[in-house]
C-alpha cells in the first residue's frame, strides 16, 4: 500500500497538468455588416473603411479614376462621389447653377452643394428595408455613369 501510495499520489498530479493545459482557441470569426453582404452579393470591387462605409474605384472614359462611395447611415444607404476630387480645379462657384441645373436631366442620382467647404456631390439615398444585391449595384452604377457624364462637360 505504501509502494502505491507514490504512484496514485504521480498520476493525480499529471492528471491535474494534463488538464489545466490551456487549450488552443480557434479565432473568432469578425461578424459581416450588412453593407458589406449587399456589396459582396453585387459583384463589384470594393474596399470596407469601416461596417458602415465602403469605396468602390471606378474610371471611365471622362474622368479616368475616381471613387464611389457608399456610407450606411441609420435605416439609409447613401451613394455618392465627390465631384470636386474627382475633378480638382474644374468646379468652383460659376458652374453651380450649371450643376444645379442638371438634377433636371437625373432620375435617381442628385447633385448636391455644399455652401460650407464648397464641395459637389452626387448622391443617391435608397432604404436599407427594400435594398437588394442587384438593386444597390444598379444605384452604384447610376452614380458612377453620371460622374462620368459631368465630368465630359468639363472637360
Amino acid at each position: 500500500m505504501k509502494k502505491q501510495l507514490p504512484l496514485v499520489f504521480m498520476l493525480v498530479l499529471v492528471s491535474g497538468m494534463a488538464f489545466s493545459q490551456t487549450k488552443t482557441k480557434l479565432p473568432v470569426k469578425k461578424a459581416v455588416s450588412a453593407l458589406e453582404k449587399l456589396l459582396a452579393g453585387s459583384g463589384l470591387p470594393y474596399n470596407m473603411v469601416n461596417d458602415s462605409l465602403a469605396v468602390i474605384p471606378y474610371g471611365g472614359e471622362n474622368i479616368v479614376s475616381y471613387k464611389v462611395l457608399i456610407q450606411s447611415i441609420s435605416d439609409l444607404i447613401i451613394v455618392f462621389t465627390d465631384l470636386s476630387e474627382a475633378l480638382p480645379g474644374k468646379i468652383d462657384s460659376s458652374k453651380y447653377k450649371y450643376l444645379l441645373q442638371q438634377n433636371n436631366q437625373f432620375d435617381v442620382v442628385k447633385i448636391c452643394i455644399s455652401g460650407e467647404d464648397n464641395s459637389v456631390n452626387l448622391r443617391a439615398d435608397l432604404y436599407k428595408a427594400g435594398t437588394s444585391n442587384v438593386l444597390l449595384k444598379r444605384v452604384i452604377e447610376q452614380v458612377a455613369n453620371v460622374t462620368n457624364i459631368i465630368g465630359g462637360d468639363f472637360k
